[in-house]
């Protein structure tokens, strides 16, 4: 008898016989193999009648004309994977920034906060399908408008295998379908009762989860159903957990790390060791005239900070200066700018958070029954799909942003003016402190419910032999729900305004001027706020700065909420069945119909909608719905099977025509040739075209803001070319290109000392562009696979594909250290598209607002070479050897932004590695599985991008960024014991343990905040972990 355990490596050994992996294309000769196996059970499995992901047309193998990437339970349970997100970026074809946990705790990405997204190809999440069943999964997330779903809200154990297909299928799919689709395929026929309980343990703290489910199903003659239900825990992983964080003055915080002209590796704080990246904070800016040497009066600005811990040398004391507060000044004159050690932020950034809290929830429902008599038609089958999750993400970023309000100086909390009686000429005085609201702290909470029925059955009783139909309608509701903290900005700028003494020589504020003489109006509430409260400037790095009283804090701390909701409604219907007969077999087709409505609502509160909030502009609300029609039809031609030269010669054809609400009506087709002259080699080769229309968030995103520190601004001086401080410029140490410095001096400002004392955030700002025009793209692969027939003692398969994808008028969506690298480095400035998204204050000199609005580019490609091979054989003692390596060559990775412009190919680059494989080794011992894997990630950098530097300094001549990562070999291993009713598996993940590479924080906006770990890439943050993963079934 056969247990649970051996029908899941059953039906595991046979998908990889059938579909191997990574663009293996399928050999008839591989499904025989399972005709000849005497295990009844497979036989009867391949007997089915199935239907292959990339296509709809019913066949009598697992088969394919397309190149298809598996990934199987078994191997997931053995590598220790337990979130959906992780199982599926695990694979090599996953290339580019991917938007997990770690970065979507911005204010802009798509989805916002926690939400998990996979990229096909290095062409972003918007161009990768992803189904469940077959069936589209939709977007979900919170502020503004997501557009993609999230991945994790599937329950690991529910999932069966992952399909992942790998060239163009909108012809089959529709909409999004460019770079791939991943299908998601869940149990359908699983018997009995398992229950199973998963612990992760890191071996230094942080970043612990565990997963607990279970999975029930039964089934009978007429029917069956399968429920899943599973809690999910994932713990956060703070900066100053991990070592590799730290610098050398042990501090947890982003840095620059440069290169001397010896090729030594330095960081900036081996010049300066209290520095890491971040925002100047802890500083008073006093602004007033001052008498020239030569005569006149000049403008300037002096720089106080508060009297700090004991040991920090402090400069000369003013003698205008208020008790415990320090200026710079010399015996040559005052300066007008400060060379006092600099306070950053980077004291609360150990506290930060790499990796976020989760909590999940999910339960997924599926089943079947057989209807007797339907209407008189016989042998229909009704089926259900219906889902529920939640997820809880807390983001602790402990980033406090800037505030820097002007006091006036009739305010008597001014120590500079209205109590120290300095004459300052009426000119304002700047606090520059980090905000006591952490306002990127984020509480996140995302629901989805989803409904699906429908119907199937066979057409006999229309005299249609062989003809099945299917027609089904879904329904998909997504609630996002997010919270912020807040500094209300009117309450502040009313009490600096008012703040004044009584006549008894108390602080009162509010607007003195209005009197209500009836009280109708309540008296205006007010609390005077200090702005030079020491709590402001000396504080514990890890609670923040604090307002001066509890008053003050629940006067001006507020909260700003969002909340998003997105349906979605799909329905779909198709025939399928023989259509005429050929010499060599049945042509065979599909003809179907599905209809899509998605509609967004995504509002905000009061205080953000209004821009009540310190920092933010006033977001607005995103709300829209599009829908469309899709009409499509399959043909599948058996030109030859069993001639000389041509075991088997198969020709698909597909065509789908799109009628959008707003763009009309488009079509694609998709061509698809497989020919085995041989039963042990088939060559295939695919080409097609995709279409893909702006989604609900590029056309109906009502307007966001996020910010970026100001460090982005390339014309800010890189603290590296100051290593004494501000006003100790050294031109040898600036890494910047000659095009940067002359564009910002043409842009107004000054690059060698802009920011030497801080630099306020930047302000982003992204919203729907209803002028967006649709992608259209083409593509082929090609490729050969080869299942050595020689020798019975092994089996061994190996395959090739090469891919190509072209898309025109594609979407970008830019981020904001990308438009203002490429306009500072353009040498078409200022003439550049990107140069025209940005402002800078002409008064200060710093950048305001960078536009991140998505618009058409020129084109955009990926091509490659996916490699495959496969391992098998019987070893001594009855034992069993299985190798399986799957890698991925990206040959480029192109985008043009106007007709005529520079391609810009970013293969090799951060983020995009020339080279991505895994390889997988089992030693099956009866009972035992030792399983080991070996997860490698090629050398990547950003030399010449963007305008840094060469190895040899050919900018400067003496100091180069470190922008560039050697390649990684991650490795995994666990040994599994299972009878038939228990299963065991222990191992450790990163047995090395690894750290991840680190580049400088400047590296075009290509490191987690926080950290200089290249952001997205797939480095393991979390370091070694041991893990154990036990179920029982029942």
């Amino acid at each position: 008898m056969s247990s649970y355990w051996d029908r899941e490596r059953l039906l595991r050994s046979t998908i990889l016989a059938g579909f191997a992996a990574a663009g293996l294309t399928v050999a008839p000769s591989w499904a025989q193999q399972a005709e000849d196996d005497e295990d009844e059970e497979q036989a009867e499995q391949a007997e089915d009648s199935i239907v292959v992901t990339g296509s709809r047309i019913r066949r009598d193998s697992f088969s394919s004309t397309s190149p298809l990437q598996v990934i199987d339970a078994e191997t997931v349970t053995e590598a220790g994977l337990v979130d959906t997100a992780e199982i599926i970026r695990s694979v090599p074809v996953i290339q580019g920034a991917q938007l997990d946990q770690t970065i979507n705790n911005a204010f802009v990405t798509n989805g916002g906060p926690g939400v998990n997204n996979v990229s096909l190809r290095g062409l972003s999440a918007d161009r990768t399908l992803i189904l469940i069943n077959g069936r589209r999964m939709s977007p979900a997330g919170v502020e503004g408008a997501p557009s993609f779903p999230d991945i994790n809200l599937i329950p690991s154990s529910i999932i069966q295998r992952v399909d992942i297909l790998l060239d163009g299928a909108s012809s089959v799919y529709g909409s999004d379908a460019v770079a791939g689709v991943i299908n998601i395929i869940t149990q359908q026929d699983y018997e009995g009762l398992n229950i199973e309980g998963y612990v992760s343990i890191p071996e230094d703290d942080g970043g612990e989860n565990q997963r607990y489910s279970l999975l029930v199903g039964d089934r009978s003659e007429r029917g069956g159903f399968n429920f899943a239900l599973e809690y999910f825990d994932q713990q956060n992983l703070r900066a100053n957990q991990r070592d590799w964080n730290r610098n050398e003055a042990g501090f947890y915080c982003s840095q620059d790390i440069d290169l001397d002209a010896s090729g030594n590796r330095i960081t900036s704080s081996a010049t300066r060791p209290n520095t890491c990246g971040g925002s100047i904070v802890n500083r008073v800016r006093v602004y007033s005239t001052l008498a020239r040497p030569g005569g006149g009066l000049l403008l300037g600005t002096d720089v106080y900070r508060f009297q700090g811990p004991a040991g920090v040398a402090l400069n000369t004391v003013d003698p205008r200066s208020p008790a415990g507060w320090f200026t710079a000044a010399t015996a040559a004159g005052r300066t007008f700018m400060s060379n006092l050690p600099e306070a950053q932020s980077y004291p609360s950034a150990q506290w930060s958070d790499i990796l976020p809290s989760n909590t999940r929830y999910s339960m997924f429902l599926t089943g079947d029954y057989d209807i007797d008599s339907l209407f008189g038609i016989e042998g229909t089958t009704f089926f259900f799909e219906a889902s529920h999750s939640n997820s809880q993400t807390f983001q602790n970023s402990n980033f406090h942003g800037q505030l820097f309000p002007t006091v006036p100086d009739s305010n008597p909390t001014n120590p500079f003016t209205y109590n120290n009686g300095a004459s300052f000429y009426g000119y304002g005085v700047v606090p520059i402190i980090s905000s006591p609201t952490q306002r990127s702290d984020v509480d996140v909470e995302i629901q989805q419910t989803r409904f699906l029925t429908g119907l199937r059955g066979d057409l006999g009783f229309i005299g249609a032999p062989g003809w099945d139909f299917e027609s089904f309608v879904s329904y998909t509701r997504s609630m996002g729900y997010s919270s912020r903290g807040a500094v209300l900005e009117e309450r502040l700028r009313l009490s600096l305004a008012t703040t004044r003494f009584d006549g008894g020589g108390n602080l009162i504020c509010g607007d003195p001027s209005y009197i209500d003489l009836f009280g109708f109006l309540d008296p205006e509430n007010c609390v005077p706020i200090d702005m030079f409260a020491p709590s402001l400037y000396t504080y514990d790095p890890q609670t923040g700065p604090q307002w001066g009283s509890q008053a003050e804090t629940d006067f001006l701390t507020g909260e700003r909420t969002v909340t998003t909701k997105v349906d979605e409604l799909v329905a779909g219907a198709f025939v399928t069945g023989p259509l005429f007969n050929m010499p060599d077999g049945e042509v065979s087709g599909v003809f179907g119909w599905e209809f899509r409505e998605i509609g967004l609502d995504s509002g905000v509160d009061t205080v953000a909608a209004l821009g009540l909030a310190a920092g933010f502009f006033a977001d607005q609300l995103s709300q829209g719905s599009v829908n469309l029609n899709e009409f499509y039809t399959e043909l599948s031609f058996p030109l030859l099977r069993g001639r000389p030269f041509a075991e088997d010669l198969t020709f698909d054809i597909a065509g789908r025509l799109t009628d959008h609400e707003f763009y009309g009506q488009n079509s694609t087709w998709a061509a698809k040739l497989s020919w085995s002259p041989v039963d042990y080699l088939t060559f295939r080769g695919t080409a097609g075209t995709s279409f893909r229309a702006p989604n609900v968030r590029e056309l109906f995103l009502g307007g966001q803001t996020g910010f970026t520190g100001g460090g982005a601004d390339p014309c800010v001086v890189p603290q590296a070319a100051i290593p004494g401080g501000p006003g100790s410029y050294d031109p040898t140490l600036d890494p910047r290109s000659p095009t940067v410095l002359a564009n910002c001096i043409a842009d107004g400002v000054d690059p060698t000392t802009l920011g030497q004392t801080g630099v306020p955030s930047i302000q982003s700002f992204r919203a729907g562009n209803p002028g967006l025009d649709p992608e259209t793209s083409d593509s082929i692969s090609v490729g050969f696979a080869i299942d050595q027939p020689w020798f019975d003692s092994f089996d061994f398969q190996f395959g090739v594909n090469y891919f190509e994808i072209n898309i025109e008028d594609s979407i970008a969506i830019p981020g904001t250290a990308f438009s203002l690298n490429r306009c500072y480095n353009s040498t078409n400035y200022p003439n550049d598209p990107f140069c025209a998204r940005r402002q800078r204050d002409p008064n200060t000199g710093f950048l305001t607002f960078v536009d991140n609005t998505p618009f058409n580019i020129a084109q955009q490609s990926s091509s490659g070479v996916d490699y495959n091979a496969r391992f098998g054989m019987d070893v001594w003692g009855g034992a069993r050897l299985e190798a399986n390596t799957v890698w991925t060559q990206s040959i480029e990775i192109t985008n043009q932004t106007t007709p005529g412009s520079a391609i810009n190919d970013v293969v090799g680059t951060i983020g995009f590695p020339e080279w991505r494989g895994t390889v997988d080794a089992r030693y099956i011992q009866g009972d035992w599985t030792i399983f080991w894997r070996g997860r490698y990630i090629g050398a990547q950098d950003n030399l010449g991008v963007f305008g840094a530097n060469e190895p040899n300094c050919e900018f400067t001549g003496c100091v180069d960024v470190v922008d560039d990562v050697d390649s990684v070999l991650y490795h995994d291993l666990s040994v599994s014991w299972r009878s038939d009713t228990w299963r065991v598996t222990t191992g450790v993940n990163n047995l090395l343990n690894e750290d991840p590479p680190l580049v400088d924080q400047n590296t075009a906006d290509a490191t987690l905040g926080g950290t200089n770990v290249p952001l997205g890439a797939g480095y393991d943050m979390i370091g070694r972990r041991f893990f154990i993963n036990v179920s029982k079934r029942f």
